[in-house]
């Protein structure tokens, strides 16, 4: 007996579906990880990695072809890489009069190796203080988890939570047509202290108000409410996710099996404190000083310290 399926799944369904097809924008036009090596005097071989993205990324160098040398780090190498220039390791030879044979081919993806998601991190609800809205939980099974808050078109949306920029895409007219389903949806994604990351929807067309790249504190305006992309209505998107490496083994292409995982967050709102958010309750947005300076760096200020008579 084939079961139904209902209209609210296949709309979560297409919600969640297009986190993967966001997580390959862009992999196409433009190599994220870049790797390189220089030889040296000696017959080395110096291995850097220049990381294009605004997060860590995991990568993955192994070596099919492998004659005649050794490695500094142990092989497969297997490391986070930081924004910017990474040097990785160096290859030297096993005998110095005999030629050197390698080559070398990698897998990346985005975010840390071993991450360990804060669930019960504070976070903001991502509208205007003071502001009441009906919520509403996107989960399945525990393999999918994320709200949607009924909004305005136009309102503006907040960060839950510090952290840094990594992507926006505004530039999507579909958002705002009210199309049944828009393929993907404007967005902006922020990774956060430990190495989460928080994607914020459905945006406005050319509603983003910070870029890759940008620091972001808490409670700081991010972007502007898009139009009715689902025939609901406007309303904000908000979910929070990270990378992990799904199996240890690799299959026998040699690339990483990587998997998203949902974290089950935790808002804090007014007159409720911190904790999960009902499906289809009201609640309101609170912004205080405790929660929004949470993870500020506290400046420490140099100077003798008198002493007490």
């Amino acid at each position: 007996m084939t079961k139904a399926i209902s209209i609210k799944q296949i709309r979560t369904f297409l919600f969640f579906l297009s986190f993967l097809l966001l997580e390959n924008t862009g992999l196409f036009c433009q190599r994220i990880i870049e790797i390189k090596f220089q030889q040296g005097d000696k017959n080395d071989y110096v291995f850097s990695a220049y990381n294009h993205a605004f997060c860590n990324y995991t990568l993955e160098i192994y070596f099919p072809l492998f004659t005649n040398v050794k490695a500094d780090r142990p092989l497969p190498y297997k490391a986070e890489v930081k924004p910017g220039m990474n040097k990785l390791f160096t290859l030297l030879p096993v005998n110095p009069n005999v030629p050197v044979k390698f080559n070398y081919s990698s897998n990346n993806y985005k975010g840390c190796m071993h991450t360990v998601a804060d669930t019960a991190f504070p976070y903001l609800l991502p509208i205007e203080p003071g502001k009441e809205a009906q919520v509403y939980e996107l989960s399945n099974q525990n393999s999918w988890y994320g709200i949607r808050i009924k909004m305005k078109p136009g309102d503006t949306l907040y960060a839950a939570r510090r952290g840094v920029v990594t992507e926006v895409l505004d530039g999507d007219t579909t958002n705002d047509a009210g199309v049944a389903s828009a393929g993907h949806e404007n967005y902006i994604e922020i990774v956060h202290a430990d190495c989460s990351f928080g994607h914020y929807g459905i945006l406005k067309r050319n509603g983003a108000l910070v870029k890759p790249g940008q620091l972001v504190k808490a409670g700081q305006p991010i972007g502007l409410v898009g139009g009715d992309s689902y025939g609901r209505g406007s309303e904000v998107r908000f979910s929070v996710y990270y990378n992990q490496e799904a199996d240890a083994l690799q299959n026998r292409e040699n690339s990483l099996k990587t998997s998203m995982i949902f974290v089950p967050f935790q808002c804090w709102t007014k007159n409720n404190g911190k904790g999960r958010l009902k499906h289809g309750a009201m609640y309101s947005s609170e912004f205080p000083l405790l929660i929004v300076n949470r993870e500020e760096v506290k400046k420490i200020q140099k100077g003798k310290i008198k002493k007490k008579k």
